[in-house]
């Protein structure tokens, strides 16, 4: 009998020189490209600094990237990442394009980083375990472009697209060429989907967070029934928590509740969530989606991601968290959402 491989659905490797100069303000990852600087911020991510500085959920993140986004090459990331999995796991691995975000220079763009994934993706070393998507900006005019070379020529298997950077996933360029050319090559979409972590710095934060509204993706999928698509943290820890905390009342509808009922329908044959980060708050969490994965139509369309390297600012090592994720779901649960459901969803499996 062959042994089953883990599928990690959801994973970064991208390095600082993606990052805007100004993503947490001033020109804290400009300035920490300086080794002793890095040590030096570093250091001041221990100290009891005032909320009205910096806050502790941005000092934790920022803590997290000076371990990960500071190494060189994409390639270094990766390899921490297989260290936490069995040696044949396969990794999605997710570029971001930020350039566009209103935060400051990049070092290196879009472009520079796909081709340096595809090179990861080549290599002998990884080309069996790596499983390249291509970040797509609609508001870049070449993206149909971009994407048909990565996808024909460079074999990128998906497309990511992180709508609170500033757009609607309904946005005219997605609906009117990319999500045609996807349904054509038979590739999946996987988009952000979770009130947090990167935001546009040109709109309100408000805004921003909509664009990443579960029910924005209805048009998408009444458009394009065929299109494979995962939202990405399948609505994100604060939405969970809100799911558990909130009892009646007019609270508005929770994302979490949105993507269940969407997935639960039978209209919406095609859609996916990961529980990627989400799964970080594991003591809640695991428990709830242990019951949510009774459910027959959910227990086809979840899949298994850690978010790596977001995911460090968590005080839970990654290694742990997919060892005992197994042990609460039990063999037959977590091999669907962390084989089964991920062959399907990356077409490999009808």
């Amino acid at each position: 009998m062959s042994q089953k491989i883990i599928y990690n659905c959801h994973t970064h490797i991208f390095t600082h020189e993606n990052i805007p100069n100004q993503l947490f303000g001033f020109y804290w990852v400009q300035l920490a490209r300086v080794r002793v600087f890095r040590w030096v911020l570093s250091g001041l991510m221990e100290l009891p600094i005032p909320r009205f500085i910096v806050g502790s959920e941005r000092k934790r993140r920022f803590k997290a990237y000076l371990e990960s986004v500071f190494n060189d090459r994409q390639e270094d990331n990766f390899k921490e990442l297989q260290t936490f999995y069995p040696s044949s796991t396969k990794f999605i691995v997710l570029p971001m394009d930020m350039a566009l975000m209103g935060a400051g220079k990049v070092v290196e763009g879009i472009d520079a980083q796909h081709e340096e994934l595809a090179k990861l993706a080549r290599n002998k070393q990884y080309r069996d375990v790596l499983i390249p998507f291509a970040h797509i900006d609609p508001r870049r005019e070449d993206s149909l472009e971009r994407l048909s070379q990565l996808v024909d020529n460079q074999n990128f298997q998906g497309v990511k697209i992180y709508p609170p950077l500033g757009y609607g996933p309904d946005h005219p360029r997605l609906m009117d060429e990319i999500y045609p050319f996807m349904v054509a090559r038979n590739i999946p979409l996987m988009a952000h989907c979770s009130p947090g972590i990167v935001n546009s710095k040109k709109i309100p934060l408000e805004e921003a967070h909509a664009f990443a509204d579960p029910d924005n993706y209805k048009v998408v999928m009444d458009t394009f029934p065929k299109l494979r698509i995962c939202l990405g943290h399948f609505g994100g820890i604060s939405e969970w928590r809100r799911h558990l905390d909130e009892f009646g009342g007019t609270q508005k509808t929770t994302w979490l509740s949105k993507i269940r009922s969407m997935v639960n329908s039978s209209k919406y044959s095609n859609l996916y969530a990961d529980i990627s980060y989400t799964i970080f708050n594991f003591k809640e969490n695991s428990t709830l989606l242990s019951v949510l994965l009774e459910e027959d139509q959910i227990i086809e369309k979840v899949l298994f991601g850690s978010d790596f390297y977001m995911d460090k600012s968590e005080d839970y090592s990654e290694k742990r968290l997919s060892i005992d994720l197994r042990s609460v779901l039990g063999e037959e649960k977590f091999w669907q959402i962390a084989n089964a459901n991920p062959k399907v969803f990356l077409g490999e499996r009808e």
